[in-house]
């Protein structure tokens, strides 16, 4: 069984972690000595690769769409042989549709792709991982959401079903797991400054947002990256099945 005891034993797999949330999660676990892979479909990792080795952890990147199974078997197949077994998996990497106006508006071709990547994209990425974790007996998994999937929120009908299958899936997953060392959590951001963010509320509408915010700032990356860092901890053994709202009282 790998040493379960040193984080620096561990190997994590980040998905959407170029920029934004998945880069500072990616860089908080380095931190602590977790070699990293580093997931982008569209964007060069190169940067965050660079970032992780001046904190002397390993990284590599890989190139895939989440939405499709062979590209996720092989991105996985990658990053284990670069790095060793993947036994941390943190499910970040997401969509959202900025031209969304009503759900009725919603073509069929939009809908499939938002659930394609936010939420197909994280089933066949835990089923991908988990047959090495179950050899181990030993795995965090950690799904990032949105406070989208248990109010609504007011990104979209579609992104917020994919937000809430998410959850469901979680749930269900945790309990199937739970006897076997592996847990599986949920971290549901709200109004966290991204491109995401900045690109869905510019201007005018970003400053009457962090208005509405009890403690009176958005979220920042790093402010997900410590919540999973919880979750993926060793101490986190006894934590399974749970949603843990990152938003600032909002």
């Amino acid at each position: 069984m790998k040493n379960v005891e040193n984080r620096s034993a561990h190997t994590a797999l980040v998905t959407g972690s170029t920029r934004g949330i998945g880069r500072a999660i990616a860089l908080r676990l380095a931190r602590e000595g977790t070699a990293v892979g580093v997931h982008g479909q569209r964007s060069d990792g190169s940067a965050v690769v660079a970032e992780i080795n001046r904190l002397g952890a390993k990284a590599f990147f890989v190139k895939a769409d989440i939405s499709e199974s062979q590209q996720v078997q092989r991105a996985v197949r990658e990053v284990e042989s670069a790095l060793g077994p993947i036994d941390i998996l943190v499910n970040n990497a997401a969509i959202s549709d900025y031209d969304y106006t009503h759900a009725w508006e919603v073509d069929e071709a939009t809908w499939d792709r938002m659930c394609g990547v936010n939420l197909k994209g994280v089933f066949l990425c835990c089923r991908e991982v988990l047959p090495s974790m179950l050899e181990r007996m030993w795995g965090r998994i950690v799904n990032i959401s949105s406070t989208s999937g248990i109010d609504g929120g007011t990104s979209g009908a579609h992104y917020a079903a994919t937000k809430g299958g998410v959850i469901a899936m979680s749930k269900a997953l945790a309990r199937e797991v739970a006897h076997l060392g592996i847990t599986v959590n949920v971290v549901a951001p709200s109004k966290i400054d991204t491109d995401m963010f900045r690109a869905a509320a510019p201007g005018k509408k970003r400053e009457e947002t962090i208005r509405k915010i009890p403690v009176g700032r958005l979220g920042t990356p790093d402010d997900i990256a410590e919540a999973v860092a919880y979750f993926t901890a060793e101490s986190a053994g006894y934590t399974t099945g749970q949603v843990l709202v990152v938003s600032g009282g909002y």
